[in-house]
C-alpha cells in the first residue's frame, strides 16, 4: 500500500513540476518578468510553494514511506523530480539570468540543492531495490 501511495506521490510531484516549469517558461518568453506568472494566475510566491515547495515534499515523503520496499520504479520517478527542479532552474537561469535579482538567485541555488538531494534518494532506492533482488 504504502509503495503505491509513494508511486502516485511521485507522479503527482512531476506534473506539478512541469506545470511550475511550464509556467515559469511561459512568463519569461512572453515578456512578462521574472516575478509574473503566465496561466496559473497566481503571485510567485503561491507558484513556488504550491508548484515546487508542496512536490519536493512529496518526493521526499514518498521514499521516506516506502524505505523498506523496493521499486526502481520508483526510484526513477524520484530522480526525474530532482532533475526537473535542477533542469527548471538551469533553464530559467539560461533565459532570464541578468534580469534575476540577486536574492532570487541564492533561492535557486537552494532549489539546485534540493533538487540534488532529491536524486540522491532516488538512486539509493533503485540501489536498495537492486541489492534486494540479489538478495532475494
Amino acid at each position: 500500500m504504502a509503495l503505491k501511495v509513494g508511486l502516485i506521490m511521485s507522479v503527482v510531484s512531476i506534473i506539478m513540476l512541469a506545470i511550475y516549469g511550464a509556467d515559469s517558461i511561459m512568463a519569461i518568453t512572453e515578456n512578462l518578468g521574472v516575478q509574473s506568472t503566465a496561466f496559473l494566475h497566481t503571485d510567485v510566491k503561491t507558484r513556488g510553494t504550491v508548484f515546487g515547495i508542496i512536490p519536493a515534499i512529496m518526493l521526499i515523503a514518498s521514499f521516506f514511506i516506502t524505505r523498506k520496499e523496493p521499486s526502481k520504479v520508483l526510484g526513477i520517478l524520484i530522480i526525474i523530480g530532482g532533475a526537473l527542479m535542477i533542469a527548471g532552474v538551469g533553464i530559467i537561469f539560461a533565459l532570464q539570468g541578468s534580469a534575476i535579482p540577486s536574492a532570487g538567485q541564492g533561492e535557486f541555488g537552494a532549489v539546485v540543492g534540493i533538487g540534488i538531494f532529491i536524486a540522491i534518494l532516488g538512486g539509493i532506492k533503485i540501489k536498495k531495490s537492486k541489492q534486494h533482488m540479489i538478495s532475494s
